[in-house]
């Protein structure tokens, strides 16, 4: 079984996360707790624990700086991130500093479940390349972290692009390309300066404007072939973008420029 380490200063945050999900059942042993950051320090270099789970905001370490002190002894732990601030900068410096994932309180089961099952696989992973001895040097762990989160994103991006018309949900997405759902979420609306949602009607709506001035097709087929299967929902999103209903706006054929949505070059 694989061992865990709960550190968090609020006792009951820590009988939170012990009760919230069934760590046994998955493969895990928690092998302590604390609510002393400078004690979990200790606790790290004593038992050598494979997950650690630990706030971000602490007295003495923060969940940052355990991870760097960990880290700056050669030790390969592996760090989840528990914190009560949605703060954009804190995950991407977590992720940074080599953090696996990145969770907001209060938890929920289900995203517990869903970094564990990530975790076992990781896990599973890593114990045979340590057996291949193939195991990086910290910081080269580190720029491997960075690279899998920024080629995860571009590619989540670039399935978007090619599957909008379909449903798509970003917590779905975000499991798919294993990207932390919150950090997922704030590093869309950062590099496109639009919510999931926003960027997807968009792309949509620019779709549904080609289609209505280029092909013969009726409003009803412009709208599912846009990937809405709401007319009312589709006729209510096409006026607040262009200024008109898809009726009206195919009888004038318009030519309306909506935003171009962003793509990435190869070279970023």
């Amino acid at each position: 079984m694989y061992k865990i380490l709960l550190v968090d200063d609020e006792p009951w945050a820590l009988v939170g996360m012990r009760k919230i999900f069934n760590w046994n059942d998955m493969g895990y042993k928690i092998i302590g707790e604390t609510t002393d950051s400078e004690e979990a320090c200790e606790m790290i270099f004593k038992w050598n624990p494979d997950v650690v789970f630990t706030d971000i905001r602490m007295p003495g370490l923060s969940g940052i700086e355990l991870i760097k002190k960990v880290r700056a002894k050669g030790m390969d732990t592996v760090f989840v991130i528990v914190s009560g601030f949605a703060e954009f900068s804190c995950a991407q410096e977590a992720l940074r500093e080599g953090a696996f994932d990145y969770l907001l309180k209060p938890l929920q089961s289900q995203e517990i479940k869903r970094v564990s099952e990530r975790l076992i696989i990781y896990l599973g992973e890593k114990a045979r390349d340590k057996e291949k001895h193939l195991v990086k040097l910290p910081d080269e762990v580190d720029l491997a972290l960075q690279a899998i989160e920024n080629k995860g994103f571009k590619e989540l991006l670039e399935y978007v692009h090619q599957n909008f018309d379909k449903p798509l949900y970003l917590k779905e997405l975000a499991d798919k390309f294993y990207i932390n759902f919150t950090y997922c979420s704030e590093l869309f609306k950062k590099t496109t300066g639009k919510t999931f949602s926003e960027y997807i009607n968009y792309l949509r709506i620019n779709k549904a404007m080609h289609l209505l001035e280029t092909t013969s097709m009726t409003v009803d087929e412009v709208c599912m072939e846009s990937g809405y299967k709401d007319y009312c929902y589709f006729n209510k999103v096409f006026k607040k973008y262009t200024g008109d209903t898809p009726a009206r706006y195919k009888k004038n054929k318009k030519c309306i420029s909506v935003e171009n949505p962003l793509y990435f070059d190869d070279d970023q």
